[in-house]
């Protein structure tokens, strides 16, 4: 009888000390996970939108040519002067493409305030007398940043017996004077604007193109931007750009100036 009852009982106290050492286990592993997660530390992200803020400014300053001129002495007060010819005016308004590169530079790089001034020179050849009648000009602006015009049109409209090699070697020695009088001035040359049906100015275009890499300076083409044929002949007048023209010649400028 003892042994029918003992039986019984030797498997419910089995039993029951599997159910209780279960529920003690599972207690304990609870209670262990807590733990590591309390010790885990829960770092704070900043708001997403803050963060992308902060990255497209640092873009902005480092964009095309004048960022990185910037970025080489942020400290410094820049002041762009723009020399040309009556090719800086539109035909058809006051406005003309400097005013414009100038604008969107302030738009795009507006944490750093930028002058700008604008000389032009309607009547003048890249002679020894451009550097007589306008180097004063130019130095009394003191600029960080120089952007001239190779006045060929005018070398071309004005003075045609210039030939295409003359013209140059006048601009590189005006180029050359001026780089000796603001040694720190960055300097850029710019060809005059393309017109319609021209000869003799695509020689001296060419010429330009073949020899300016020995020039004080950096030189920015911006020709392949310009329409051709007829196209050509809708955004200039008198051999000078239009507002459309100078919208044209910003535009291709600002791809190089500011990367825009």
């Amino acid at each position: 009888m003892l042994k029918k009852i003992g039986f019984p009982l030797v498997i419910l106290f089995s039993i029951t000390g599997i159910i209780l050492s279960y529920m003690y286990d599972q207690q304990q592993i609870a209670e262990i996970a807590d733990e590591a997660t309390s010790s885990i530390p829960v770092e704070e992200t900043k708001p997403s939108e803050e963060i992308e803020d902060e990255s497209v400014v640092d873009e902005t300053v480092s964009l095309g040519w004048l960022g990185s001129h910037i970025d080489n002495d942020p400290s410094l007060s820049q002041k762009v002067v723009f020399v040309g010819s009556s090719s800086f005016t539109s035909t058809e308004s006051d406005h003309g493409w400097p005013n414009l590169v100038m604008e969107e530079t302030a738009h795009a790089i507006d944490t750093t305030t930028i002058d700008y001034e604008v000389l032009t020179y309607s009547g003048e050849t890249v002679s020894s007398s451009l550097i007589a009648d306008t180097a004063r000009d130019i130095t009394a602006a003191d600029p960080t940043v120089l952007i001239i015009e190779s006045f060929s049109l005018n070398d071309n409209q004005y003075y045609l017996p210039f030939t295409e090699q003359e013209s140059f070697d006048n601009l590189s020695l005006f180029l050359t004077h001026m780089e000796s009088e603001l040694p720190d001035t960055e300097i850029i040359v710019v060809p005059s604007n393309p017109f319609p049906n021209a000869l003799h100015y695509l020689e001296r275009k060419n010429v330009l193109d073949e020899q300016a890499s020995t020039l004080p300076g950096t030189y920015v083409d911006h020709w392949g931007a310009w329409p051709t044929g007829e196209g050509l002949e809708s955004v200039t007048q008198n051999l000078r750009p239009n507002d459309e023209g100078h919208e044209i010649w910003s535009e291709a400028f600002l791809e190089f100036f500011i990367d825009s």
